[in-house]
């Protein structure tokens, strides 16, 4: 089957390509035809219901800069026609629990300066520098993505602007943090929130390190009735252009002419498990925009005939830097978790002070060593619109530790798989139970996710949850131009998080991105112009 219908075909349904998709219908007043597939839209942010009541987010857990009439939530707004509502989490949203130390975050960024130097009083002049400095690099993180996207003959502009605070970025946390603090302790508490972007101290970009701590200076919000409205709210606005998101549709290719991309193979998945052979469509379109992320772009899903300059180094890339895999354990509860003092806010809990140590060790913990961390949420504590208590537990681990059931279908894998998650569910149980007693006695449902699941909805490579590493090497566009809107090939853009950063906001922000190359330069003050004032 061909078709012709769409002006525009964009692969996947993710964050990056419900922007792209939702900006291109409204202001270029395209026909826009998003390929998932997954049988259910969203991406990253897709819900599930287990029991017919309770709720949880795949990979939406909170989002910062939501409050009404902030800079982000008006671009939000202008993605999903104002159709999305943010719930924000409480005062103190994030506590950070050590061994024997405690912190608990405000969402206030003088509290948060004044708690920290409180309890660090000989380190407060770092303190206060350090604030300005994630600022600084925050707002440069900001520019030099956005200058990604301009038009061709800007670009020589552009990098002369982007030059400017380069030099603080592109270096390491560890590194910025050794240079400025000597209590080890300090140090783990400013890198509590890494599990955001995936990476330790050592290796993290201090660009992204900065970009995550700003996001979250004024607290977290959570999207009212789930991140599926999300995906809903653009499909409906697709919809009313002419375009739509098909489901259970598999890109298998990136068709080219001439040297230009001019459509797309596909597999239809549903129509192949029904007839027991494979089922392919062909769509054809002005403009190919794919949030497939760098790697299965350029390494998959473009012919090896099609001459990519940086083939070769990009695979490098991914084989010379951590894929960040994990588990999630999905709870539902039968009573209310603030009976024990819940009250929203997130749970970053630590077996050490040293988290390059707990990340190292997160690749052992699966086969019998000790648990690093761990991150617990509760999904039902944020949305005011929950029907039922849940939780989440969530731990980095490595993907070789499932490898071995790899080619097994999914829900079909064998009994010793099936144990290996028991034991995981329990020793993720118990780890929190240690900290909080009596959690255990709340659990009605389990059910543990891991990166072989990623693997087979999102097709990511090993199932990593944040697409390529973000470190310094990450930014520098020369040595890794694969991290761009850009591509070399004339009529195909990337959108997502592998054209700006890690989240919600950063693939976002990548759609952004992709929109203005696709547009020919309409930028976003200009949509805000279009749009109006803040509400």
């Amino acid at each position: 089957m061909e078709n012709r219908d769409f002006d525009i075909v964009i692969i996947g349904s993710g964050m990056g390509a419900l922007t792209v998709g939702s900006l291109l219908s409204q202001f270029g007043n395209k026909k826009v035809l998003l390929l998932e597939q997954h049988f259910k839209a969203g991406g990253f942010t897709h819900v599930f219901k287990r029991e017919g009541k309770f709720l949880w987010d795949v990979g939406i857990h909170y989002v910062g800069d939501m409050a009404p009439n902030s800079p982000l939530r008006r671009i939000f707004d202008m993605v999903t026609g104002g159709k999305v509502d943010w719930a924000p989490m409480p005062e103190i949203f994030e506590k950070f629990v050590y061994p024997d130390f405690s912190f608990s975050v405000r969402n206030d960024p003088k509290l948060y300066q004044e708690d920290l130097i409180h309890s660090f009083p000989h380190e407060s002049d770092s303190i206060r520098r350090y604030f300005q400095d994630v600022r600084k690099v925050s707002s440069w993180h900001g520019r030099h993505m956005m200058l990604k996207a301009l038009p061709p003959f800007l670009d020589t502009f552009g990098a002369a602007i982007d030059l400017i605070g380069a030099s603080s970025a592109l270096i390491t946390t560890g590194e910025y943090l050794d240079s400025n603090f000597k209590d080890p302790k300090l140090k783990a508490v400013l890198c509590s929130q890494w599990g955001d972007y995936g990476l330790p101290p050592h290796i993290s970009s201090f660009a992204i390190h900065s970009l995550i701590v700003s996001h979250y200076l004024h607290g977290g919000f959570y999207p009212v009735g789930g991140s599926g409205q999300i995906a809903q709210a653009v499909q409906e606005i697709l919809k009313e252009h002419g375009g739509r998101i098909a489901l259970s549709r598999q890109v298998s290719e990136i068709l080219l002419k001439d040297g230009k991309a001019v459509g797309v193979r596909v597999i239809n998945k549903r129509k192949s498990e029904e007839s027991g052979k494979i089922e392919e469509e062909i769509y054809y379109a002005d403009h190919i925009v794919s949030n497939a992320g760098a790697y299965n772009t350029y390494l998959k899903l473009l012919p090896e005939s099609v001459p990519i300059s940086f083939r070769q180094n990009l695979d490098s890339f991914s084989k010379a830097y951590p894929l960040i895999s994990n588990v999630t354990l999905y709870l539902g509860l039968k009573d209310d978790p603030r009976r024990l003092g819940f009250q929203g806010e997130n749970h970053w809990i630590y077996s050490s002070f040293d988290h390059d140590k707990n990340f190292s060790d997160g690749y052992k913990w699966t086969e019998g060593g000790k648990i690093p961390g761990v991150y617990l949420s509760f999904p039902s504590l944020k949305d005011p619109k929950a029907h039922a208590h849940t939780a989440e537990i969530i731990a980095f681990c490595d993907y070789r530790a499932f490898e071995e059931w790899k080619n097994q279908t999914w829900k079909e894998r064998d009994d010793k798989y099936v144990r290996k998650k028991k034991e995981l569910i329990d020793r993720l149980l118990l780890y929190v139970e240690e900290r909080y007693p009596g959690f255990s006695q709340l659990i009605e449902y389990s059910e543990l996710s891991t990166p072989l699941t990623t693997e087979h909805f999102t097709r990511h490579q090993r199932g990593t949850i944040y697409g390529l590493a973000s470190v310094p090497e990450r930014f520098k566009e020369a040595k890794s131009p694969w991290f761009s809107p850009k591509t070399p090939v004339e009529n195909l853009t990337l959108t997502g998080s592998d054209a700006a950063s890690p989240g919600l906001s950063g693939a976002m922000m990548g759609g952004f991105a992709a929109f203005t190359r696709v547009s020919g330069g309409i930028s976003i003050l200009q949509l805000l112009r279009k749009t109006g004032p803040a509400r």
